[in-house]
Parts: C-alpha cells; sequence; structure tokens
C-alpha cells in the first residue's frame, strides 16, 4: 500500500481523542472519518480533528471504500464483535487493549483477520515507552542473567469513572483484572518474551461502586522459569505506584514508569515524551500495513495475554490454581 492510508476512528470516548491527536501529526494516515452511535460527538470529533466526515452507524462506515483501515475505541465488550466484522469488511484494525474479555472473544478475532488478509493488532502502549523497550533490551543482552523473579505494581485511587460501563463487569471484564490487567500482564510477558505456564489469582472487592474486584493479586509461573507477581489496587492512598522489578541471576532492574530505569547503581532517565505510547503504536501500525508485515503487538501475540487474563479470572472465580494448558477443558 502506498500513499496515505484511510482511517475511521470508532468511537469517540475519551481515548478516541488521544489517537486523533496522534493521527493528525502521523503523515502516513488520512482521517476519512469518525464514528459514534451519538451524533453530536461523531460530529464534534470530525470537525475538531478535521475528519473528511462523520457516522453514526458501524456498519455504514465499514461500507466505506475509502476507509481502509479502523481504529477502535469502544468500551472492551465492543472490541471483538466489531473487529470481526471489521476484519470482514477488509478494513485493518488496530484495538485498544484489553484485545477482549474472554480468550474466545481473542480467537474469533484473529481468525476473522486471517481469513480476510487483514492487519490486526491491539494498542499495548506500555511497549511502546522507552522504559520497558531499554528495559527488554537489557534483559535480552543478559545484563541480569536469567530472570528468577519480576514484580509489577499498580496502586493508585480511584472511585469514579465518566463511562457506567467501567462499573459493569460483564461489559469491562473487571475494571481492574482487564483494565489494569490487559497492561500489566502484557508488559511482563513481552519484556520477557515468555508464556505462562501456570497462573493464580485472588480478588477483594473493596469499593461497592466498582461492583466488581478493585484489590487483584495476580501469580504467574513463566515457561523460562520465572515466577511474576502483579499486583493492583485502586484504594491505595499514598502517592501513585507503577513500576517493574525484574531480579535476575548476575543483577536487578527496577523500572520507574516514564521516569527511570536502575539497574545496580547506574540510572537512566527514560521520561515519557509526545512520541511514545500511542503514537507510536499507530506509526507501527502503519509501517507493518504497509509493508504487508506482522506488527509489534499483532492480535496472535497478545493471545498469550488474554491466556492469562482468561486463566487469572477462572482462578479468581474457583480458588484454584490454573494450569494454562488445561484452559479448553476449563471453558
Amino acid at each position: 500500500m502506498s500513499g496515505k492510508i484511510g482511517i475511521a476512528i470508532i468511537g469517540c470516548g475519551g481515548i478516541a481523542q488521544a489517537h486523533l491527536e496522534s493521527l493528525r501529526r502521523i503523515d502516513d494516515f488520512r482521517i476519512v472519518a469518525t464514528v459514534d452511535i451519538i451524533e453530536e460527538k461523531a460530529k464534534e470529533y470530525a470537525s475538531r480533528y478535521k475528519a473528511e466526515r462523520y457516522y453514526t452507524s458501524i456498519g455504514e462506515a465499514l461500507e466505506d471504500p475509502e476507509i481502509e483501515a479502523v481504529s477502535i475505541c469502544l468500551p472492551h465488550y465492543l472490541h471483538s464483535p466489531v473487529t470481526v466484522a471489521a476484519a470482514k469488511a477488509g478494513k485493518h484494525i488496530l484495538v485498544e487493549k484489553p484485545m477482549a474479555i474472554s480468550l474466545k472473544g481473542a480467537d474469533e478475532m484473529i481468525k476473522a483477520a486471517d481469513e480476510n488478509g487483514v492487519t490486526l493488532m491491539v494498542e499495548q502502549t506500555l511497549r511502546f515507552r522507552t522504559c520497558n523497550i531499554l528495559t527488554k533490551k537489557l534483559i535480552g543482552e543478559g545484563r541480569i542473567g536469567e530472570v528468577r523473579n519480576v514484580i509489577r505494581r499498580r496502586l493508585s485511587f480511584s472511585n469514579s469513572f465518566p463511562s457506567e460501563w467501567s462499573r459493569r463487569p460483564e461489559q469491562s471484564g473487571g475494571w481492574v483484572l482487564y483494565g489494569y490487567g490487559s497492561h500489566s500482564v502484557d508488559l511482563v510477558l513481552w519484556v520477557l518474551d515468555a508464556d505462562p505456564v501456570q497462573v493464580f489469582a485472588y480478588g477483594v472487592k473493596n469499593n461497592p461502586y466498582w461492583n466488581d474486584y478493585d484489590e487483584v493479586s495476580i501469580m504467574m509461573k513463566l515457561d523460562n522459569g520465572a515466577v511474576a507477581s502483579i499486583l493492583h489496587s485502586l484504594n491505595y492512598r499514598q502517592q501513585y505506584t507503577w513500576d517493574l522489578t525484574v531480579i535476575g541471576t548476575k543483577g536487578s532492574i527496577l523500572v520507574k514508569e516514564g521516569k527511570t530505569v536502575q539497574i545496580g547503581d547506574e540510572i537512566l532517565e527514560t521520561p515519557i515524551d509526545r512520541t511514545q505510547g500511542i503514537y507510536a503504536a499507530l506509526k507501527e501500525f502503519a509501517g507493518a500495513i504497509k509493508e504487508g508485515r506482522e506488527p509489534e503487538a499483532s492480535g496472535r501475540n497478545v493471545r498469550r495475554t488474554m491466556l492469562a487474563l482468561e486463566a487469572a479470572k477462572i482462578s479468581m472465580e474457583k480458588k484454584i490454581t490454573i494450569d494454562v494448558k488445561d484452559l479448553p477443558d476449563l471453558l
């Protein structure tokens, strides 16, 4: 594919603004349309970001021949069905995380993309941040030896969210498990290039507002022999904590998200800038489409994250350790 890629944003909520801000700074794309069932939103975003038109129907947008790709910024439970519809319409797809709220939904997305020959990428922002790219590089170079232990923490306080669907587990998948977990689990597996083997998770319902587990701890045994602990809270009233500790046989790394990477006594500054996150993901999406290659965070690659999240969900329900190889028998 040569020239600008005609793209539509499906869903005009908060995250769509970040996508549109990035898209208008990337020469590879041409913003053809904004799509939302609320006409005022679709029209407003089209005007603000200079889209050529807007739609209130996803079906109509997918029939538009000038739309070659879509960026799906919808509530979690709509990711899978809209991705499948877009793939069948021959559109390349970037979908916000989490990829889906079930492994079955993720597999349907991968199958639809494969059958229709389109690119499927998940917007896993953390893979595109300097601190995490550097950490993956240091581990790959053997700077800390073989990894034995990983601890990921995301602790914050929140007792509100503008979208009601976030408080409905059947639509969000669980705001902490699939909202936070899709970031943290994916980061750990990507940094180590490892697959989950066993998963145990435990959740606590602390604040009734969320109607679901708002304290979630996940432990994973990985196929490289390491153990990973992922700790999430929406009720932490101290300073926001978002970090990653990687312990190896020869040393350790401490990542303070968007700030620094410390290996031994060496501290490397890694502040976040505008070219990281969604901007970098969209650049990768464009490159994969134009070069006809599989993108970073392809649907097929992110499937292992979905495996771990599905196992964690079942583990919390049944209060047992899940062998990932046994998942098909538990679904």
